[in-house]
């Protein structure tokens, strides 16, 4: 596919290349936050906010933009800005106004990702969806198990804010092959004159009306939040959970998050075999069920068990992961209509950040009261509740699967 398409070629290097810088800088990013200024479980819960506050703001006025604007220059300029934010990071005194650079950063964020899901699903053909979905996919875990490594190398033998500057050039080399193709939106149907002239108010409702139509979109974004509310509960405090089961020994932080990596690169290169996803059900619950499960064997470990332990929890964790994340970027692709895709990709994304706000902060409060281990104990175990109910109750979530008998299609060739 990637020699057939040189569009989406292109495109997918320049997001492969943001991703990898991306994964640097989580590195950077919570060895700062967590050993340079030992910032307390509650201010760590703050930065998954910074990260989600955007996307609930402005996460729908992005989706509306990205089916009316030309995709290839919007990311382009959203890759320069954030450029240039990563680099004012460095100049940053203290955790609090290190926040508040994310948090701007995150702003233009938020536009990428309808921009670059929408343009994906005018480039590939149908029959290919899954597939494109699935190498992004790869990409991500691919970026998520050796940027972690490589910048918790970086940051130990020389500082994180080597990571910094590395993700500053990821996104600048991102927009070189960008550059390349912001003509290609020239030679693609454009939305009917009618759509183009609607008021973005307008445009929103029927973005909204979309959404709200369409069972499968909305009742998979229902069990979305319930699952993102369960996980970002633990999530966010990995450098805390870290610092008492390894204390001396912080790059377990990135060598974790590769591992999960690992994990989920395994899971989306096996689903990028197949033709499609048959049975939401099993993908999505089965998912969110092996995260719950790597979840709570990282809570339950004990110091002097043998670090292998928490790699082996990483790796059942990043299975779920990979499952989820494909298979949520499939279903919205395949289940949306292409000329709201970028609207309903807005609402959707708004919807799911919303739980980045409020479950980090009852996460952190958690983790106070109980302590970490107890706290990720039992917040992996609901996460496994969550998975194990949803694939109880696939039939009235996502309707009867395609096939009764399998998850997913015969493989492709």
């Amino acid at each position: 596919m990637l020699k057939e398409n040189k569009t989406f070629r292109k495109l997918f290097i320049a997001y492969g290349l943001s991703t990898l810088g991306d994964w640097f800088d989580f590195i950077a990013v919570s060895i700062l936050l967590g050993f340079v200024w030992q910032a307390d479980p509650m201010t760590m819960a703050i930065l998954p906010i910074a990260y989600a506050a955007p996307r609930i703001v402005l996460g729908q006025f992005a989706g509306v933009m990205a089916d009316r604007v030309n995709k290839v220059k919007m990311m382009i300029l959203m890759d320069v800005i954030q450029a240039s934010l990563t680099l004012l990071l460095l100049a940053m005194p203290n955790p609090a106004w290190f926040l508040v650079v994310i948090t701007l950063r995150s702003c233009a964020s938020v536009f990428n990702d309808p921009a670059q899901q929408t343009l994906t699903r005018q480039i590939v053909a149908p029959d290919q969806l899954l597939k494109a979905t699935s190498l992004n996919g790869a990409v991500f875990q691919m970026g998520k198990l050796i940027g972690p490594l490589l910048g918790g190398l970086v940051a130990a033998f020389f500082a994180p804010a080597i990571c910094l500057i590395i993700n500053a050039g990821s996104y600048l080399l991102s927009t070189a092959f960008l550059l390349t193709i912001r003509r290609v939106e020239d030679n693609l149907p454009r939305p009917a004159s009618k759509d183009r002239a609607l008021p973005l108010r307008k445009a929103w409702q029927e973005g909204w009306s979309v959404f709200l139509q369409n069972r499968v979109l909305l009742y998979s974004t229902l069990f979305g939040v319930a699952a993102m509310m369960a996980i970002q509960l633990a999530d966010a405090q990995f450098p805390v959970i870290f610092r008492e089961k390894v204390p001396h020994n912080p790059e377990m932080v990135g060598y974790s998050v590769s591992v999960i990596g690992l994990g989920a690169l395994f899971t989306v290169t096996w689903l990028q075999r197949l033709k499609e996803i048959r049975s939401y059900g099993w993908v999505l619950g089965g998912g969110v069920f092996l995260i719950g499960i790597g979840f709570a064997a990282i809570g339950y470990y004990q110091p002097g068990d043998g670090m292998y332990w928490i790699l082996v929890a990483s790796l059942i964790a990043g299975i779920g992961t990979g499952l989820t994340s494909v298979g949520t970027n499939y279903l919205v692709q395949k289940e949306t209509p292409p000329e709201a895709l970028g609207r309903v990709r807005g609402i959707i994304d708004s919807i799911t950040s919303a739980t980045f706000i409020i479950a980090p902060l009852l996460g952190g409060f958690l983790m106070t009261l109980l302590g970490p281990s107890t706290a990720f104990l039992w917040v992996g175990l609901l996460i496994t509740g969550v998975g194990t109910g949803a694939i109880v109750l696939q039939r009235l979530i996502w309707g009867k699967p395609r096939a009764a008998t399998t998850v997913v299609s015969k493989q492709a060739g």
